[in-house]
C-alpha cells in the first residue's frame, strides 16, 4: 500500500467518525418525521461509506492529479464540517419540525446550509476518485435529499417568528453556493 493511499484511508476516516459522532451526538432528533427521514438517509450514506471503503481497499488509485484533487475536495468538505459544528454550537436533523437560532456566522456567512455542502463534497470526491454507479446514484440521491432538506427546514423558519430575519438572510446567502455578487459589494 502506498503512501498515497494510506493518507487518503486515514483522512476518509477522520471524515467517516466524524460524521457518526455528529450524528448520534450534535444533531438532535425529535420527531416522527425526522426518524423517517433517517431510515432513508442512513443507508445511502452506509452505501457511500462502505463502497468507498471498497474502493479504496481494492482499486489502484491511478492517476496523481485526480488523487490530490479528491483529497483536497475530502479536506475542504470536512474543514467546512467541523467550522460548522464549532459555530453552530447544536442543531436540530432535518424535518425536525423546530426552529432555534438563526445562525448567520463562519460558514453560515457563506452559504445557508454549510452542514449539505460539506457532506455534497465529501460524497463527491468518492465519486470522482472511484467513478462507480453505486456511488454517482447514492449522490444523486444525496443531493435531491439535502436540497429537499433544506426546503422544508427553511419553509418551517419562515413560518416561525424569525420570518423576516431569515428573509433577509437568505436575500443575502445562497443555499448551497455562495452569492459572489454580494462579495463585490
Amino acid at each position: 500500500m502506498n503512501q498515497l493511499l494510506i493518507l487518503l484511508i486515514i483522512i476518509y476516516t477522520t471524515i467517516v467518525v466524524s460524521l457518526v459522532w455528529a450524528r448520534f451526538n450534535f444533531f438532535r432528533i425529535q420527531s416522527v418525521k425526522s426518524h423517517v427521514s433517517s431510515v432513508i438517509y442512513d443507508p445511502a450514506v452506509a452505501i457511500q461509506i462502505v463502497m468507498t471503503y471498497y474502493f479504496l481497499f481494492t482499486n489502484d488509485l491511478g492517476e496523481i492529479v485526480p488523487v490530490y484533487f479528491g483529497i483536497i475536495l475530502y479536506l475542504t468538505g470536512i474543514a467546512f464540517f467541523w467550522w460548522a459544528i464549532v459555530t453552530a454550537k447544536k442543531l436540530d436533523f432535518a424535518f425536525s419540525g423546530k426552529v432555534g437560532e438563526i445562525v448567520t456566522t463562519g460558514p453560515f456567512r457563506l452559504v445557508r446550509h454549510p452542514f449539505y455542502v460539506s457532506y455534497i463534497l465529501i460524497w463527491l470526491s468518492s465519486s470522482l476518485l472511484f467513478n462507480s454507479i453505486y456511488l454517482w446514484t447514492t449522490l444523486g440521491y444525496l443531493v435531491a435529499f439535502y436540497l429537499t432538506s433544506a426546503k422544508s427546514e427553511e419553509k418551517v423558519i419562515l413560518s416561525s417568528e424569525y420570518s423576516r430575519e431569515y428573509q433577509e438572510y437568505s436575500q443575502q446567502v445562497g443555499m448551497f453556493l455562495p452569492r459572489i455578487i454580494q462579495w463585490k459589494r
